[in-house]
Parts: structure tokens; sequence; C-alpha cells
């Protein structure tokens, strides 16, 4: 009975995710996708270098994966969902063998509720940098979910961690543990020496882990970018990591106080341990304890950024959910034999623990505001409808056969869409301007200040929009400022108001 009943919620839930799937290909390019569009297109029809040409901070993975997202797709929203979802569909079917280990039933369920909890976040989690890495690192776990690992598997891991790294450095950290316990099953197993187990699994790993890094920095070096990225990370990187989730620059005390308080939040994920915890407390193994180790691992991910958006945890909420999809019980006993786990005993207590984390998962996987609103007609998001304004106005006005340009004075707010969308060329390096708002006494962001000037003379683009909507990411805190004399002063001598909105200013060139 209890069998029957969890298949046909399975099928259920699959057939939900089906429905989502096909309302998400009606989203827009929206949040984080635009601006890195936006690069990538600039990159592929300009092949300007990022670094070098264009002013950024990301990682370099995350321009080759979105060059690649952009290329592939032809910058069309349509496609790019399309794109979106085969990404997905891989995801779920690497998802699915990883976890085979523990059952059929589990391993269809884990991907079934990534799947849906992934759709639930919407357009603002579509194609997020932590979504993307993490096919590498799905990847490592289902090479580590066997019994032996031998010197090709560990060079494999060292290569699908490093190629995360390369989007988020950060995202090396699931290595640790997969290492840790190859190490112990080289101790126990093989009989080998601490030193000798250490030595045996860890310089293969990082042998792997440094060919996709050699292979960027070398990039990097025959463009004429590893200088300026260098430049970026010492003297960037510090001022940005200051920058909380609610975009305020936080030090000291006040930030480890934060650190710590939002690290034991979990993002709001918190419900997602108690399925968790009877996955594990059904499944006692060295596999179920690593997927432990690892969600351990990735619930930490987000400190490293200290900004703990709902993207980073991205990472967590995978293990967290392969975790939880093993309190589903597997009913076929050959399967469990092949499998080499033991017999579980489906007691009543056990059908009881299993029935209520079935209930909890289904209550964190409702549908999304974005489904219900998409259900009632409504948008999905604001910053489109200012981006579809700028476009028209784009569309209408600017002549880029005649090599007009735009300066964007924004960042998310939909001036970079609108630009993608009328492949609108930027005048200067410089596509974002939050960062000439914060840290403004630093020596470094004068520089950036002193710079974006001249290159704004030099270039005089024909159009420059401002986004002023209270979304805008303006940073707040100690050193921080909403003024920039020096431009104000340009903008006043040589640009008028083209048109005013309550949301964002477009200045035409006098």
């Amino acid at each position: 009975m209890m069998r029957r009943i969890s298949n046909i919620l399975l099928v259920l839930l699959a057939a939900f995710l089906v429905v989502q799937a096909g309302y998400s290909t009606q989203w827009q390019i929206a949040h984080d996708e635009a601006p890195l569009l936006y690069e990538a297109f600039l990159m592929r029809t300009d092949s300007l270098v990022p670094y070098r040409d264009l002013f950024d901070f990301q990682m370099p993975g995350s321009f080759i994966a979105y060059f690649i997202i952009g290329s592939l797709s032809g910058f069309d929203s349509f496609r790019l969902r399309l794109l979106d979802l085969i990404i997905l569909a891989v995801l779920l079917i690497i998802t699915f063998f990883a976890a085979r280990c523990f059952g059929k039933t589990p391993a269809l369920a884990a991907a079934i509720f990534f799947g849906l909890k992934y759709l639930q976040g919407g357009p603002s989690m579509s194609l997020q940098r932590e979504y993307l890495l993490l096919i590498f690192v799905a990847l490592a776990v289902w090479v580590s979910m066997r019994d032996e690992l031998t010197l090709r598997h560990r060079v494999t891991l060292g290569i699908l961690f490093g190629l995360s790294a390369l989007i988020k450095p950060h995202a090396a950290i699931g290595l640790i543990p997969i290492l840790l316990f190859d190490i112990k099953r080289l101790v126990r197993h093989l009989k080998l020496s601490l030193p000798k187990a250490a030595t045996t699994s860890i310089l293969p790993a990082a042998a792997g882990f440094l060919i996709p890094v050699a292979a960027i920095i070398a990039w990097l070096g025959l463009t004429g970018a590893l200088t300026p990225f260098l430049t970026i990370a010492i003297n960037y990187w510090p001022l940005y990591s200051q920058i909380n989730g609610q975009m305020v620059v936080t030090t000291g005390p006040e930030r480890i106080s934060l650190l710590l308080n939002e690290s034991l939040r979990l993002g709001g994920h918190g419900l997602w341990l108690i399925p968790a915890a009877i996955g594990l407390s059904l499944n006692k193994n060295k596999k179920t304890g690593l997927l432990a180790a690892l969600a351990f691992c990735y619930a930490l991910y987000p400190a490293f950024s200290g900004q703990f958006f709902p993207y980073h945890y991205i990472p967590f909420v995978y293990f967290i959910i392969l975790l939880a999809s093993l309190s589903i019980p597997n009913f076929d006993p050959l399967e469990i034999s092949a499998s080499g786990q033991r017999p579980r005993s489906l007691t009543s207590f056990s059908w009881i623990l299993a029935l209520s984390s079935f209930i909890i998962i289904l209550s964190l996987l409702l549908p999304s505001q974005t489904l219900l609103r998409q259900l009632k007609n409504k948008p999905v998001s604001t910053s489109t409808d200012r981006a579809v304004e700028i476009s028209r106005f784009l569309k209408k006005n600017l002549d880029t056969s005649q090599g007009e340009t735009v300066q964007p004075l924004d960042w998310t707010g939909g001036t970079l869409l609108a630009m993608l969308e009328n492949r609108a060329r930027t005048a200067t390096p410089y596509i974002f301007d939050f960062y000439f708002y914060h840290h403004v006494s630093n020596p470094y962001i004068r520089s950036l200040r002193a710079d974006f000037m001249n290159e704004l003379q030099t270039a005089a683009p024909r159009f420059i929009i401002e986004v002023t909507a209270a979304d805008k990411p303006w940073v707040s805190g100690e050193d921080t400022s909403h003024e920039f004399p020096a431009l104000r002063a340009f903008l006043e001598k040589n640009y008028s108001i083209a048109i005013q909105k309550d949301d964002y200013v477009i200045y035409e060139r006098e």
C-alpha cells in the first residue's frame, strides 16, 4: 500500500515538474542573467575580453559559461529558457545516477524534488552561477559514490571541482569531505598508513584541479587579461567582500555576528533538515555520511561571500534534498541487495517516519509565487517592464550603424537587458555603476571613478541611461555615497534629459 501511494505521489510530482517547466519557457531574462549575457554578447560580437576590455569582478568561468549559453541560445529569451531546461534535465539525470546506489525510488525522488525546488525559485534563480557549477559538483558526487576510487577517478574529481572553482572559488569546498572519506577508505581497506593514503588521494586530485586552472591562466595571459584580472582580484575583491546581502558595508565584530547569524538561518531552508535527518536515520552507511558532510560544507558556502543571497544556497539545497529523498522507502529487496545496502527494516515506525517526511517535503514544494502569478496572467518581473520601455526608446532613437553607443548607470535594473535586445554597445568598459558608490575614499575606487570619467569623456555616448529606482542595489554603510560630483557635472554640461520617469532617466548628448 505504501509503495503504491509513494509511486502515485512521485508520478504526480513529476507531472507537476513538467507543467512548471512548460510555464518557465515564458520567463524573460531577469536579474543577474542580463548583465552576464550582455557581457557575453560583447565578447562574442566585438571580441572584447573580460578584465582587459570590460571591468567586472566575476570569475573567468562565469564569463565562459555565459559565453557558451549566449552563443547557443542566440541571446533569445525563449531559446535561453529551452537551454535552461536542457541543463536542468542533464542535472537531474546526473542526480538520478548519483543517487542510484540508494535505490531507484529514492534516486527518482531526488531528481524530481530538486527539479521542483529549482523551478520554484522563478526567473531570479534561473541560470545562476551556483546552478551552473552544480553540474560539475553533481558529476563529482556520482564519481565519489563508488565503493573504491582509482587514480583516474581522483584526477577526474580534481578536474570537476577545478571547473566549479573557476565559476566560484569556494565551490571547491566539496572536494575536502570527498578526499577525507577516500583517505579513510584507503586506511581501512588497503591498510595504508595515513601519510601514504593522504598522498595517494590528494596528489591526483590536486593535479586534476590544476588542469582547468592552468588552462584559464594561460587564456588570460594570451589575451592580455591576466594583469587586469589580478589587479581586480587584489584591489576590488577585498572591498566587495565587505558588502552583505542587504548591500550594506559591514566590518569587524558586526560582520562576524552577521556571518554567524545568517549561517544559522540556512537561508530559510531549515525545515529540509527534518526529512534529511529521517533519510539519514533510515540509511546509516558511509555514502549517506558523505552526503551529510557535503551538505554541511555547502551550508557554510554562503558565508565565504558573506552576502547570503538565495541562489548562494543552491548547492546546500541540492544536498539536503538528496538526503531527504532517502526517506522515501526503496521497496525492491532485490535492488537493495544488489546495491550493497543493508536491508531496511520496514517497521510501523519506519512507515510513520517516511510518511511524515513525505508530507513535509510536499509542503516545501508548493507552487511558487511566480507560477501562481503566471496562472493569473500577471507579470513576474518588475524590472522587465522598465527594460521594455527603455528597449522601445533605443529601438526608435539609437543608430548603431553609425557607431552610436550607450552608457548604462545601472546593474540589474533593466538597462542592460534593453541594450542586449537592441544590440547596443556600451560606451566604456564599465557596464555597472554600483562600485563607484562604496568605499569612496579608497584609492582604488577613486582611481576607478577617475578612469570612468576619462573613458566617458572620450567616448561621448549618444545616450546615458541611469536607473534611479528603489530596487537599484545602492550600497549603504560606512564610506558609501550616492553622490558622484564629476559625473553630475559632466551630465549637466553635455547632456539634456530625453526621458525622465520615477525609476529611470535617459540623458541625450547635446
